[in-house]
């Protein structure tokens, strides 16, 4: 019986933390002093970041070969194709947003939680390494990458830090570099 009632309680916080939620109930769910943002503004926001990031995608694999030979496709082919399902991801995220407009008005986010920050953190490590690709060149930043995203993710071990670093750059360097001959970003110092 008591199983029924813990299933029950936990139905009823699925309830709760799915959405939906007034603004009395989302500001007792999350206390303190979160910022409540709704989630139409985010996906908005999320719309216009998709829209630039995807058409800079697009833009840039434009100036490399698009067309398909004998070979296989052109350099530009994949990275144009990934931008333009960003743009139609975002697109789409739009419209979604457009139809679902009362909905979304109401339900509310917290962009202040500790997830979130977590989250926030890796997006400003990811941005990190695309500057150091430019600047150090693609190895480095990536040795140097990796095992800041493994403390992140609360792995201590500085051994295993280490060997997974150097196991994945190897990798990285034998099959890109060694057995596809595909030269990656060096540092900009070494041009």
């Amino acid at each position: 019986m008591s199983l029924i009632r813990e299933g029950s309680a936990f139905l009823q916080w699925m309830k709760k933390s799915r959405g939906g939620m007034t603004d009395a109930a989302t500001a007792s769910y999350y206390p303190g002093s979160y910022r409540m943002v709704s989630m139409r503004s985010c996906n908005f926001i999320v719309t216009l970041i998709g829209l630039l990031l995807g058409s800079a995608i697009m833009s840039a694999a434009a100036r490399f070969p698009l067309e398909i030979t004998e070979q296989g496709p052109g350099a530009g082919f994949w990275p144009f194709l990934l931008g333009a399902a960003l743009v139609v991801a975002a697109v789409s995220l739009a419209l979604y947003t457009m139809v679902h407009r009362a909905a979304l008005t109401e339900e509310k986010v917290a962009l202040g939680t500790a997830a979130n920050w977590q989250a926030y953190v890796m997006i400003g490590l990811i941005l990190l390494f695309c500057a150091m690709i430019h600047l150090i060149g693609f190895y480095p930043a990536a040795a140097l990458l990796i095992p800041c995203v493994m403390y992140r993710l609360e792995c201590r071990d500085k051994k295993r830090m280490l060997l997974t670093a150097a196991g994945v750059v190897l990798f990285i360097y034998l099959v890109f570099g060694q057995l596809l001959h595909t030269s990656l970003p060096s540092s900009v110092f070494l041009e």
